[in-house]
């Protein structure tokens, strides 16, 4: 695990060492940069495997090819010792994973990437071709951005690394916007920046001759259902088979790895399962809230994370969090994000417990977008039957056993399928809502954006044929790499953290997008495969209840201290510093919120979030108090780390200039 940056078409180590030094979060233990005519390869490194000898970028044995890697390769020792078997001329040095991905592209080419199972951003620099390649793994759990400017092509984990190419200009991308405040993320390709984009997951980009002459999928996902008989108990049991197989592939590590325990039933089942094939005792961690900040959902997720650490008798550890937490840490959490999101950030808290104990952990990110839990996906079905009844000239009978949760009437207006996806997928602010946000002056730039078109684009070149797979395969090329794993990463590398997750094996994903939807959700029941694969590892509590999950419950926040601060942030004189949103309209929101209009919480929330990035990143202050004292970690001379406490009256965020503003002393 690592953060990579480089650049191809250019020989200069000294701007690719600064980028790294700005993710030295992403590997606290060592950087290394490598560089000869026309390229300039770096790699900051959290050692996970071969601790001694698996520094990178590094080559293969000729030392014409020269490859860094973010992320994990789990087949790393079986893709050698192929190669040693079947092939001629290879020669390894070390244990490390990383070695085998120069000798596989040497051997295969463009294909190098199909003989990986893992996550991976991968950069690699061809002396002998003089060509410079990118890619990035199957599900997108690891990110690579890239710049093509001044005839060199830069690239990084993180966009606050392309931030110090010499040169570049930091101008907004509109598209990019518009589409944040549907999908509370930017959406892959695009970036929040003009110029940088993010390689999409499966696919390789090739850079020859001063220019990117490909991009391009080396693989997808198949959601074509399985034909035939099929039987529910020999289904449970082949997705047992698989995925005690992919945990298995993930404990490959020389250091301990801790498991996500946050009593549901993917985080239970991961950690079930692990225990069965793991040499040592596991260690487990769950998130508790204060009594101010929890649920009867999540007091009843703590006792089934206790009950599932006491029958497999991991080493379980749990921390607690409340809303002052959130408070004082909330500028360290934004500083780690390059772009606006609003989203779930508990997973900050809970890498930060896991970080004080091991360096790798596994979640159970991923089963949500392959098995089904969301009302949009239950609904899915019942739309679909209540438009082909209208189509056939039918009454659609009662809507009872599908609406629980939604407004009848909405149901009664359904025109088609896809009506149920823009309302969930585009449900903070739609296509139109945004035409009243935008300001007089914005609006007009604004007008040729439509992410209802965006949405459509992707759904029109699905392979599942049913209604519940195919809000499933949107989901899988969506809100699965751009918020889920996206939140995941940024969160987890705040801590130096590795997170992985076996629901996103190439072996589980490709067996489990063909479960047909029947096996999947049957009526209001979710995940009825997965249901009937963890029985026998699992206790009814586990299995049986709604989901909750790690959640942090910020909407109960917004009803007090964070919502004052909004009302700062989002003032008229602060948005004057984009002038994109009317000040009048956002104030609208803001006086109907305070009124109770509870449901524009989501609005609000992603409003807040834009403005805090846009005065970080753009105007390079943050003029509106944070709060109280903060813990910040800041690089000091000669690479080394240091915790400070300061009373926040601005935010340090790495590689950004003239943003440092801060009171207190180390």
């Amino acid at each position: 695990m690592c953060g990579i940056a480089g650049v191809f078409g250019v020989k200069d180590p000294e701007t690719v060492a600064r980028m790294l030094r700005v993710m030295a979060h992403r590997g606290p233990d060592d950087q290394h940069v490598v560089y000869g005519e026309g390229y300039t390869l770096g790699a900051r490194r959290l050692s996970i495997i071969d601790l001694d000898n698996g520094r990178q970028p590094l080559s293969e044995d000729q030392k014409r090819i020269w490859a860094a890697q973010n992320g994990e390769i789990y087949n790393f020792r079986e893709a050698r010792e192929e190669l040693l078997k079947n092939t001629t001329g290879h020669v390894f040095f070390t244990d490390g994973d990383t070695e085998v991905i120069p000798h596989l592209y040497r051997e295969f080419g463009l294909d190098f990437p199909t003989k990986l199972e893992g996550m991976f951003a991968i950069s690699i620099f061809d002396e002998i071709e003089q060509q410079g390649v990118l890619a990035r793994d199957r599900s997108g759990k690891k990110p690579l951005y890239y710049l093509e400017h001044q005839g060199a092509l830069w690239y990084a984990s993180e966009v606050k690394a392309l931030l110090q190419v010499p040169g570049f200009q930091r101008n907004l991308n509109l598209e990019a916007v518009h589409h944040y405040l549907s999908y509370k993320n930017v959406p892959t390709p695009l970036s929040i920046f003009e110029g940088i984009r993010m390689l999409k997951p499966a696919h390789r980009l090739l850079w020859k001759n001063g220019q990117i002459r490909s991009v391009e999928p080396y693989w997808r996902l198949d959601w074509t259902p399985f034909e035939g008989k099929l039987d529910e108990q020999e289904l449970a049991e082949e997705f047992i088979r698989r995925m005690k197989a992919g945990v298995k592939r993930r404990l490959v590590s020389d250091v301990p790895i801790g498991f996500f325990l946050s009593g549901g039933i993917d985080s239970s089942l991961s950690t079930a399962l692990a225990a069965e094939v793991a040499p040592d005792q596991i260690k487990t961690f769950t998130l508790t809230y204060s009594e101010e900040s929890s649920t009867p959902g999540k007091e009843l997720d703590l006792r089934c994370a206790r009950e599932i650490a006491k029958r497999y008798d991991t080493d379980h550890h749990e921390e607690q969090m409340n809303y002052g937490d959130f408070q004082r840490e909330l500028p360290a959490i934004l500083s780690h994000f390059d772009e606006p999101f609003s989203g779930v950030v508990s997973t900050y808290f809970l890498s930060r417990l896991i970080s004080k104990h091991v360096k790798v952990a596994i979640s159970g990110d991923g089963s949500d977008e392959l098995f089904g839990s969301y009302l949009t996906h239950r609904m899915a079905r019942p739309a679909a039957e209540l438009c082909r009844a209208r189509a056939e000239g039918r009454e659609p009978g009662d809507l009872g056993h599908f609406s629980e949760g939604q407004p009848r009437e909405f149901l009664g207006r359904i025109a088609e399928p896809q009506d149920w996806v823009w309302k969930h997928k585009l449900a903070v602010f739609t296509d139109a809502d945004k035409q009243s946000l935008y300001s007089s002056e914005a609006a007009g730039n604004f007008s040729k954006f439509s992410t209802q078109a965006h949405l459509k684009s992707i759904m029109s070149d699905l392979t599942a044929g049913d209604p519940t797979n195919r809000i499933l395969e949107t989901e899988f090329l969506t809100q699965l790499p751009d918020q889920v794993l996206a939140f995941t990463d940024r969160l987890s590398m705040a801590h130096s953290l590795e997170i992985r997750t076996a629901f996103l094996d190439t072996q589980v994903m490709e067996f489990v997008a063909r479960i047909p939807e029947r096996f999947k959700i049957r009526d209001r029941d979710v995940k009825v495969a997965l249901k009937t694969a963890a029985r026998p590892y699992l206790p009814a509590s586990a299995i049986d209840r709604p989901k909750e999950g790690f959640v942090l419950p910020v909407n109960q926040w917004l009803q007090g201290w964070l919502f004052s601060y909004a009302k700062e942030a989002l003032s008229p004189s602060e948005l004057k510093r984009h002038d994109l949103f009317s000040a009048k309209e956002v104030t609208s929101l803001l006086n109907r919120f305070e009124g109770g209009d509870a449901g524009l919480a989501n609005k609000i929330l992603s409003l807040l979030s834009f403005q805090i990035w846009y005065d970080i990143y753009m105007a390079q202050s943050l003029p509106v108090p944070l709060g109280d004292a903060a813990k910040l970690i800041v690089e000091q001379s000669g690479g080394e780390k240091k915790l400070v406490d300061y009373t926040i009256a601005s935010v340090k965020v790495p590689g950004v200039a003239n943003s440092e503003a801060l009171a207190g002393s180390a």
